[in-house]
């Protein structure tokens, strides 16, 4: 509802209640006119005869009437205020609430300002009064009887404006937005001749008008000086809400800061904590005033030394209260005055952030590892026990196996997969770097040593899983400390004294044979047998009997859909010979075949002569020993042939599309090309259904 649908002049009971409690403040005086803020009566006379006069409809030159009384004579007429009796307007106490409510800013800013002006124009009958922008009395606050104070005064809710009660200096400052004062008979209605009125605007930090601070009193008791305070204390709300403002946002910012804010005195005190730094330090409640040691400490209980200058990024360790390290980078400056204002990030928070920003993270699962042979399954068996503790794993096998692939579906299989995945290739850090790059360095640890130090990859690594491959190729120097990390789970940074504790899984791989390498000297039998606890074998191709069709099917779907080229399989002679080749490189060489194959293709189907030369004319070798037992051949079950039908069934209803079927079947991808490739089935058959 609009603020002018309120405006109503009350009958009956209510007008009876009204006259009751605004008598004291609206009854106008009777008796001659005194000397009002130094002008005789005379001049007074002249000005009442002057309004009345216009009352009656004779407009003439008013020379004694300022100008913005007059402004506010002609608007409230042209308003058809009365010009007799006492008019009021309210709303009801319910919408009153509701209006309170959103200028509960307003009343709390000015709330002591106005307690500060009575004091200083006491004692006088008068009342201070806010109103907002609409005129409706928001709090008040005066000596003499009726008036009332705060949630107490029943003026509260009342609309003062030139179309309620014509001029008076409320209703001139919310029109004009000006201070004014209205003095006896300048009000548009004798009815409140008796009093005197000052009125200033009160503005947002956008210049918007929010409201009015008022003073009435005795017309007689009314001086310039008062005028003035009342300006004065409009302006400090003003003031107020600005610097409230300024500093709720600033508040805001720093609540929303990804890191904590602390302010300290000269002596070491809390000035100020945001909410991320009482979290960070395990503490609640008001801390404003306790002195920072009492919440953490350096080695020695002493209190920690933030340095009294500017400082970007430096590195501290604390101890919290209740017996928490902490390790921080922190920043500080001084502070104008005395005081320093240092903000700290957690070390493993920064680290997180940096390992997110830098893809330090695994990809692949289970899923995406495709074989159905037996060595490969029991490979897979024993990396999902893996992946489910956090005990170091050692990861064997040739060149281009996949054990990476292998490390990153144990990371993403266990209780780590949101923590960082760091992966770390021991053969590619020249010998003179692996320490420092795996366990950090202090500032000016050596020659070219960055100014601030820098963490190292365990540190990185901490919450979550450190992949170190090709570890047979790590320098002896390099296993000592490694062997420390495993054994006690800290970290000392080269040039540092003090230990870091990290929280890291190790997974190790290697092509070596460790074995071999503890007896020549060149890898440490501890570390060896610190290492040897959970040990996959990740079989090489040639011995994966059945996979390479599934592969082979796998990367050209892949490749074909990179190339947009539309190639549906291979020939049985083609996957004959891949078959027979031996794969010295593995699981990288069949995908590198596969992807050169298929730029090369000239027909839809990969045929022999597409194959490279020493693919398609080899002879097919005698086929290696393999050390795991080969599958006995069995009659297809009852169980298979529902398998198949499913499998038909799926491809037929996804026109061949593998990934879709494989999703309605309920299997992985690389189970589904196992099972087409175990039932003789092409998908080429069902791509060419239409």
């Amino acid at each position: 509802m609009s603020i002018s649908a309120l405006l109503r002049a009350p009958s009956g009971p209510d007008a009876a209640i009204m006259a009751e409690y605004h008598g004291p403040f609206m009854s106008s005086m009777s008796g001659p006119y005194f000397m009002l803020n130094g002008l005789n009566a005379p001049f007074w006379e002249k000005i009442r005869q002057a309004r009345a006069q216009f009352h009656v409809g004779r407009d003439a030159h008013f020379l004694h009437v300022r100008p913005y009384i007059l402004r506010s004579w002609q608007r409230s007429r042209a308003a058809h205020v009365p010009s007799v009796g006492l008019p009021v307007a309210m709303i009801g106490p319910v919408e009153f609430q509701e209006v309170l409510r959103r200028h509960a800013f307003l009343v709390d800013c000015a709330s002591r300002v106005m307690e500060e002006l009575l004091e200083n124009i006491l004692p006088s009958k008068s009342c201070i009064v806010l109103t907002d922008a609409d005129g409706v009395f928001l709090h008040t606050v005066g000596d003499g009887e009726g008036y009332g104070r705060g949630s107490c005064c029943l003026m509260r809710g009342l609309i003062s404006r030139e179309a309620v009660d014509g001029t008076t200096s409320m209703g001139i400052c919310l029109e004009e937005k000006i201070p004014v004062c209205v003095l006896g008979c300048e009000h548009y209605n004798p009815h409140f001749d008796g009093w005197s009125c000052a009125a200033a605007p009160i503005f947002d930090n956008e210049g918007e008008l929010v409201g009015t601070l008022s003073l009435t009193l005795e017309r007689d008791k009314f001086h310039q000086h008062t005028f003035g305070l009342v300006i004065a204390a409009a302006k400090a709300i003003t003031e107020q809400m600005r610097l409230r403002t300024l500093l709720q946002e600033v508040q805001t910012v720093m609540e929303l800061l990804g890191e904590a804010v602390v302010v300290l005195d000269a002596g070491g005190s809390l000035r100020l904590m945001n909410r991320y730094a009482k979290r960070l330090f395990h503490v609640r409640g008001d801390v404003v005033g306790r002195n920072f040691s009492g919440i953490a400490t350096e080695a020695g209980g002493k209190s920690p030394a933030f340095p009294d200058k500017k400082v970007k990024d430096g590195e501290c360790s604390m101890q919290l209260a209740d017996g928490t390290p902490l390790h921080c980078l922190f920043s500080s400056s001084p502070i104008p005055g005395g005081g320093l204002c240092v903000t700290l990030r957690e070390t493993r928070r920064v680290h997180a952030l940096t390992n997110r920003l830098t893809g330090a993270k695994a990809v692949y699962d289970f899923g995406d590892i495709i074989g159905d042979s037996a060595a490969m399954g029991q490979a897979l068996h024993l990396a999902r026990v893996a992946s489910g503790n956090g005990m170091t794993t050692l990861l064997l096998g040739e060149s281009g196996v996949g054990k990476e692939l292998f490390a990153q579906a144990i990371h993403n299989g266990g209780e780590r997969r949101q923590e960082p995945f760091i992966v770390v290739n021991c053969g590619a850090i020249p010998r003179d770097l692996v320490q420092s790059e795996l366990f950090g360095y202090e500032a000016g640890a050596f020659t070219g040593a960055a100014g601030q130090g820098a963490p190292g990859k365990f540190e990185l690594a901490d919450g979550g899983t450190l992949f170190l491959d090709e570890i047979g190729d790590m320098p002896l120097a390099a296993q000592v400390s490694l062997l420390r990390v495993l054994q006690e789970g800290e970290v000392t940074r080269i040039g540092g004294k003090r230990p870091n504790r990290v929280d890291v899984r190790v997974v190790a791989a290697t092509h070596c044979d460790l074995g071999q390498a503890v007896g020549k000297g060149t890898f440490r039998q501890d570390l060896y047998y610190r290492l040897n606890v959970l040990v996959i074998q990740v079989p090489p191709l040639r011995l994966r009997l059945g996979d390479v069709p599934v592969l082979a099917r796998f990367f050209l779907d892949k490749i074909s859909r990179s190339l947009r080229k539309p190639l549906t399989g291979f020939t049985p002679a083609a996957l004959a010979c891949l078959e027979a080749y031996g794969w010295p490189g593995n699981v990288r060489e069949l995908e590198n075949c596969i992807e050169r194959t298929a730029v090369v293709a000239e027909g839809s189907v990969i045929d022999v002569a597409d194959l490279p030369p020493e693919i398609g004319q080899q002879k097919k070798p005698v086929a290696e020993a393999s050390p795991f037992p080969a599958p006995a051949p069995a009659l297809k079950t009852a169980r298979e042939d529902q398998d198949c039908e499913a499998i038909v069934t799926a491809l037929r209803r996804t026109r061949g599309n593998v990934r879709a079927a494989a999703k309605e079947v309920g299997v992985t991808r690389a189970t589904l090309y196992a099972r087409i490739l175990r039932f003789g089935l092409d998908v080429r058959d069902f791509r060419e259904v239409q």
